[in-house]
């Protein structure tokens, strides 16, 4: 049994510094002299943070095997086998992960609206849709069902830049903040990306735009259907933002074969871009018609898709919707909160550098490629309401492998 010992404050902050190379010397002395699961975690995710994933997988293993129910080692050793394209395996051991989640404590302060709203649209359509009796998912009858949502939409017409909590209670209160867990399970189709896209063109594109290609038509048919599918017919949107948008991760269940065959795909596709790249991370958004999406940041990645699924036909303002780009990396010298979450101090930084914005409007299977450290936003956007017409987007994050 390996012993519990955290890991040292100053390691901590060389790897929210985003030294990792720093950090990862660190972690591996004392993970030779004195071995921990916190050291042993630590370093695996930060191996897979500079593209050693062969180191990553022996250090996470150790971990798995002296703690199979270590929920944050199970989870890393499924993004690392996604990470090496163990698709088989990665489904495995996020399920697993997923089997290892504790219930969410009680929050004093209440569940966020715009997660109560969308949960319980979710769980009404998913009743519906399945033919289950009413209440089934959701114990509240279809009179209140109606008159909290528009409660629930009255609040949030009315708040401001944060999005309101409310305190809920009994049965259909607990569902509204922590629904059942429902996952829908299909195989992947035998093609993710449409192949009438021109790679070659791609490329181009990428390189000729300052890194940054518009690909429309991303997905075939069939997978852009069941991507829509899975995103209406699960339950993973677990993480709310104070602006008022929901997001699903690996964590929370949003993994199934086909994304980590579209990372496959896309990587075959484009070598010159993403020949040399791994998978780390990737996630779903979907926004409330009311409230903004993302503010400006840039990802923690060489290399980033954004793509967006919900039909066209929700789309109220066409010329919008979409993604602002900025044709300005971070600067190397600032730290993952410096460029992913200190809005003014990038705004300040842009305007006195005077980096120039383009706008990429929305489009249903219209996907960016980009430098992932290139600033960008979601636009403003007027979607329709309802639960089938709320705006959705994933993003894929990959980076650069290397050994140290």
């Amino acid at each position: 049994m390996l012993p519990e010992t955290p890991v040292p404050n100053s390691i901590q902050k060389s790897i929210a510094l985003g030294r990792y190379d720093e950090a990862a010397l660190a972690l591996d002395k004392l993970a030779t002299e004195r071995p921990s699961l916190p050291v042993l975690v630590a370093l695996a995710a930060v191996n897979l943070q500079l593209g050693d994933l062969k180191s990553a997988k022996e250090q996470v293993l150790k971990a798995v095997e002296a703690a199979p129910n270590h929920r944050e080692a199970r989870t890393l050793l499924a993004r690392i086998r996604a990470a090496l394209e163990e698709r088989e395996e990665a489904l495995v051991d996020f399920g697993a992960a997923l089997d290892l989640s504790p219930p969410p404590p009680d929050d004093p302060a209440g569940t966020p609206v715009h997660l109560a709203l969308h949960n319980l649209e979710q769980l009404t359509y998913l009743e519906q849709l399945h033919g289950l009796p009413p209440g089934t998912l959701l114990p509240m009858p279809a009179a209140q069902r109606e008159e909290t949502r528009r409660w629930f939409n009255d609040i949030l017409d009315k708040a401001g830049s944060v999005a309101p909590r409310i305190k809920l209670s009994g049965d259909w209160g607990r569902a509204l903040a922590e629904p059942p867990r429902m996952r829908r399970n299909e195989p992947a189709p035998e093609r993710c990306l449409n192949p009438r896209n021109d790679a070659g063109e791609i490329t181009r594109a990428f390189h000729e735009a300052g890194g940054v290609a518009c690909v429309d038509n991303l997905l075939s048919p069939a997978a852009l259907a069941q991507l829509q599918r899975f995103c209406l017919e699960s339950t993973v949107w677990r993480r709310s933002y104070r602006q008022g948008y929901l997001g699903a991760y690996p964590e929370s269940g949003f993994v199934s074969p086909l994304l980590l065959q579209l990372a496959a795909e896309l990587k075959a596709a484009v070598p010159e871009l993403l020949g040399e790249h791994h998978l780390t991370y990737w996630w779903s958004f979907v926004c409330q018609h009311q409230r903004p999406g993302t503010d400006i940041h840039a990802d923690q990645s060489d290399i980033s898709l954004n793509f967006w699924i919900t039909p066209d036909s929700a789309n109220l303002a066409p010329d919008g919707g979409g993604l602002e780009m900025w044709n300005v990396t971070a600067p190397p010298e600032w730290t993952f909160n410096n460029y992913n979450a200190d809005s003014y101090r990038i705004r300040l930084h842009l305007s006195r550098i005077g980096a120039r914005q383009k706008s990429y409007p929305y489009a249903e299977n219209r996907g960016l490629l980009f430098k992932g450290m290139l600033f960008h936003e979601t636009s403003s956007f007027r979607f329709a309401e309802g639960f089938e017409n709320r705006r959705r987007n994933i993003t894929m994050l990959f980076r650069r492998g290397k050994s140290r």
